[in-house]
């Protein structure tokens, strides 16, 4: 007589045990889908919602002014749903050179173009620190829109000016 050992025999209730499971999956998802739905309309009310985030990497080599600044640096740009247009830059800039001013421009790779969104300027003082962190909310010129720069963002670059380089001394595309 042939012995059934107990690995051989079927669980009992094995198939309720695969639909019990496969009902909290499908519950687990749907919760985690009208999360996801009720967050994103909560910012979209309140005005935090970001249309786009964009980022330029900031250094002399991009310029079109000939500009030797060894300072290189990054700009992040959130274009917010309520328009607002908030910018962080951060420079490393070792040879301590004096920063004057940021703006966003429009123009291509490689041509100067008009200043569009100012970042940095005066009444902000100039500042030649090793390390330079800027945030805030920019107000851009008349013309020009947040949802202007997230349709075609290479279409405008980011540069920051300094005593020796007036025109640009670092310059980065948005992309």
């Amino acid at each position: 007589m042939a012995h059934t050992y107990p690995a051989e025999r079927p669980l009992a209730g094995a198939g309720r045990g695969v639909s019990y499971m496969r009902h909290f999956l499908v519950c687990l998802v749907a919760t985690c889908a009208v999360a996801a739905l009720t967050v994103s309309v909560a910012a979209a009310k309140n005005g935090n919602g970001t249309v786009c985030v964009l980022h330029a990497k900031l250094a002399a080599k991009n310029e079109t002014t000939g500009s030797t600044s060894t300072a290189k640096g990054h700009t992040l740009i959130k274009v917010r749903t309520d328009g607002r247009i908030e910018f962080k830059t951060q420079i490393n800039n070792r040879n301590h050179e004096t920063f004057i001013a940021g703006h966003i421009h429009q123009a291509p790779v490689g041509v100067a173009g008009p200043i569009v969104v100012p970042l940095f300027v005066s009444p902000a003082p100039a500042t030649n620190a090793r390390h330079i962190k800027q945030s805030g909310i920019a107000t851009p010129n008349a013309g020009t829109t947040g949802a202007a720069l997230c349709a075609n963002p290479s279409a405008y670059y980011v540069n920051y000016h300094t005593t020796v380089f007036m025109g640009g001394a670092i310059r980065g595309q948005l992309h």
